[in-house]
């Protein structure tokens, strides 16, 4: 295995350990949109395709819109001055005061979503994450019925409140067959430096 997809793997797994925990969304996004940009190509590189070209998404899903919401906020954290036209500093104030951690969903649904392509394995805080982003956006899936079923009625609650049942089924997780089952990769979110 390409010692990149490790730098994404550890990328995405800082970056969900913070989410999960409600610390910096700033980073989480950082993080994980940084894992994005590498993992895609070797998703792309061992399965053909990355989770952005997928017909499991929606019908009709405008994959260019989708990629520059995942990626708008990223971009203005990143850069100092507009691209391609040096010193000149990039006005990104209003669009930053909408961001929230509610921009962290997608990035770590399509992040994880082409680590499993790439690797054929997906840790269980992925797996539910995913899961739990289907039960909150139906729209954006072509098959949303699992989802709602094991997070009903999530869409009437309060963030903390959809957080915390993201958490409770995690940990929930943890004890059923999904641990073993093939896919689920059992290495801890936040791994140690050495490779």
């Amino acid at each position: 295995m390409s010692l990149k997809i490790e730098v994404a793997r550890r990328q995405l797994g800082m970056a969900t350990h913070l989410y999960l925990h409600d610390l910096d969304p700033v980073s989480v996004h950082c993080l994980a949109n940084a894992a994005c940009e590498l993992i895609e190509f070797y998703a792309k590189k061992f399965s053909g395709r990355a989770i952005l070209s997928l017909a499991t998404l929606a019908p009709n899903t405008d994959f260019t819109k989708l990629r520059e919401l995942q990626r708008q906020y990223w971009i203005a954290f990143k850069h100092a001055t507009e691209q391609g036209k040096p010193g000149q500093e990039r006005d990104d104030d209003q669009l930053l005061k909408h961001f929230t951690d509610e921009k962290n969903d997608l990035t770590l649904v399509i992040g994880w979503a082409d680590y499993h392509r790439a690797t054929g394995t997906i840790p269980i805080e992925a797996q539910v994450q995913q899961a739990w982003y289907f039960a909150l956006h139906p729209e954006k899936h072509a098959s949303p019925e699992l989802a709602q079923k094991i997070f009903p009625d999530l869409r009437t609650k309060t963030r903390a409140e959809q957080k915390r049942a993201l958490n409770e089924c995690i940990e929930a997780a943890r004890t059923q067959k999904t641990m073993v089952a093939s896919e689920t990769e059992r290495r801890p979110l936040v791994l140690d430096w050495e490779f």
